[in-house]
């Protein structure tokens, strides 16, 4: 029996994988100046669909970053882009601020409910 239901549960997920995206895109960033590295990113598209479809959480394996194949390579080997980094994760920052306001909305709701909506 799940605690909070699928809904949050997923929601949980998708914002346990924006904050996994946030961690290698601030892996690139940090290695901009780093000889040979190759940026790197997660794609969690059919991962994150899964969890907010199914609710089945707790077994999805975790992703692992794989080499971004579209970045262009520069002389010293390194493919890192501070522009595009840099709007990568401010997006992904947006979408992770959006997840958290949406899961205190749905505990809002539900302390609202035990309470009798007192606060």
């Amino acid at each position: 029996m799940q605690l909070f239901g699928q809904k949050i549960e997923g929601l949980g997920r998708a914002l346990d994988l924006y904050q996994s995206r946030h961690r290698v895109l601030t892996e690139n960033i940090a290695n901009a100046d780093t000889p040979d590295y190759k940026a790197r990113d997660l794609d969690f598209s059919s991962q994150l669909a899964r969890a907010l479809e199914e609710g089945d959480t707790g077994d999805m394996p975790e992703i692992e970053p794989s080499v971004d194949r579209k970045a262009t390579i520069k002389i010293d080997g390194n493919s890192v882009d501070l522009d595009s980094e840099m709007a990568r994760m401010s997006v992904n920052a947006e979408k992770m601020l959006a997840l958290a306001q949406i899961i205190g909305r749905k505990f809002a709701g539900l302390r609202a409910a035990i309470t009798d909506g007192r606060s």
